[in-house]
């Protein structure tokens, strides 16, 4: 075999596993000894998962920190982003994304869908360079491009037309941002439009919904309804959801039931959103993140994304997704240990499921695409945001860690 994994953990069960693997494939699992292939790990009783997937990323602004966000809020951000976006060219673009993307992969992340400006200011500028960059690392990791109408569609006929034309032009998944509209209303036609585009190229839909703390903004409801009229259960995603921390019980019991049933996953942003949202002048401030754990009591996908890295929107991130959800676990107060898996699972077999990926996990016959993470369980992987010592793709190794901490002497054992 060209590659043997030796004495690792496996992540569903936690038990001790052995790993072969030939032309790309994962040939064998067994918890019998195996001999060692051309190339061998000894995992050292690391812990062997799937890739981790970054489920909601905006790549064409990573790393834009020279114009810093004063106030701190979504708005803001936008109206810098909005002139900023007038001057990005697609080497600048390729340039930043590379450092983002290799920060990703070392960190076991080797899915990413990526949601680039899609509006009369833009047109296809952004996604030109987002397509150079996918090609760029087209055999490191998959990036996903969504066309995202972050200026509205209702009454924006550029935009729309800009929306068939990236369709045409390198983008895989219609997003949208309906709560962006003057009003409900508007938002339902957003809706429409998107669904119209998404039908015609039989593309799935990943929108940004009711990134607001507002409670007047409900556009999850309506995006579900849709969802279920024009039978695309399943294919359908909605990132955000912070009004929802804001409804009344009766009304988040209402559209989250409907959420379900429309089998709509949700990605949740915390981080971002932690920061962005939630900043009025009194206590109490809310809090800007949906609800996640009635999500996930309802049977609802939960999903994780970071959003952003270091730009207007979002000062921090490490491109690291176990980060991400130990501030998701501490903000929704996951701490048993079924909810500590559930976090764990947010950026594997939730997003999985989301990208509908057929050939996810570690078993026989699947493609090798695997991490060793230097943990024994979900808890301790996210507690520490333990090193990812490989990163495997289609059998290849792409990144082994050799970091180390020498203690000297004279520090206590």
């Amino acid at each position: 075999m060209k590659l043997t994994i030796h004495h690792a953990i496996l992540d569903t069960t936690l038990k001790p596993i052995n790993i072969g693997i030939d032309d790309g494939i994962i040939v064998i699992v067994t918890t019998d000894e195996i001999a060692p292939g051309e190339q061998a790990i000894e995992a050292q009783g690391a812990m062997v998962s799937p890739p981790f997937i970054e489920s909601h990323f905006h790549l064409e602004n990573a790393l834009l920190w020279e114009v810093p966000n004063q106030s701190g809020t979504l708005g803001e951000a936008i109206e810098i982003y909005a002139e900023i976006k007038k001057k990005l060219d697609s080497p600048d673009i390729v340039r930043r994304a590379t450092t983002a993307l290799r920060a990703a992969v070392a960190n076991g992340a080797l899915w990413i869908r990526n949601h680039v400006d899609v509006d009369h200011i833009a047109k296809l500028q952004l996604l030109e360079g987002i397509v150079a960059t996918r090609e760029k690392f087209k055999e490191i990791i998959d990036v996903q491009i969504i066309a995202f109408p972050q200026l509205g569609l209702a009454r924006n006929p550029e935009a729309v037309d800009c929306m068939w034309a990236a369709m045409e032009n390198g983008a895989v998944v219609v997003g949208g941002m309906p709560h962006g509209e003057r009003d409900m209303d508007d938002a339902a036609k957003h809706i429409d439009i998107a669904f119209e585009i998404a039908k015609a190229y039989d593309a799935d839909i990943d929108m940004h919904i009711d990134e607001t703390d507002d409670p007047y903004w409900h556009t999850l409801e309506l995006l579900a309804e849709k969802t279920i009229a024009e039978n695309y259960q399943g294919r359908v995603a909605a990132g955000h959801c912070c009004a929802m921390g804001s409804w009344d019980d009766k009304m988040a019991a209402r559209i989250i039931e409907k959420t379900a049933r429309a089998e709509i996953s949700v990605i949740t942003n915390t981080p971002i959103n932690l920061l962005l949202e939630g900043r009025g002048d009194s206590h109490p401030f809310r809090r800007g993140i949906p609800r996640i754990k009635d999500l996930i009591e309802a049977g609802v996908n939960v999903a994780s994304g970071q959003d952003d890295l270091m730009n207007m929107f979002y000062p921090f991130g490490q491109m690291d997704q176990l980060e991400v959800v130990n501030i998701i676990a501490h903000a929704a107060h996951l701490s048993s240990p079924a909810q500590i898996q559930e976090a764990f699972n947010m950026p594997r077999y939730n997003a999985a499921r989301m990208l509908r990926l057929a050939d996810y996990g570690i078993h026989e016959g699947a493609a090798a695409n695997l991490i060793l993470i230097d943990a024994q369980s979900p808890v301790e992987a996210i507690r520490r945001q333990a090193d990812r010592l490989y990163v495997i793709r289609n059998g290849e190794i792409l990144v082994k860690s050799e970091r180390t901490v020498a203690f000297s002497p004279s520090v206590p054992r």
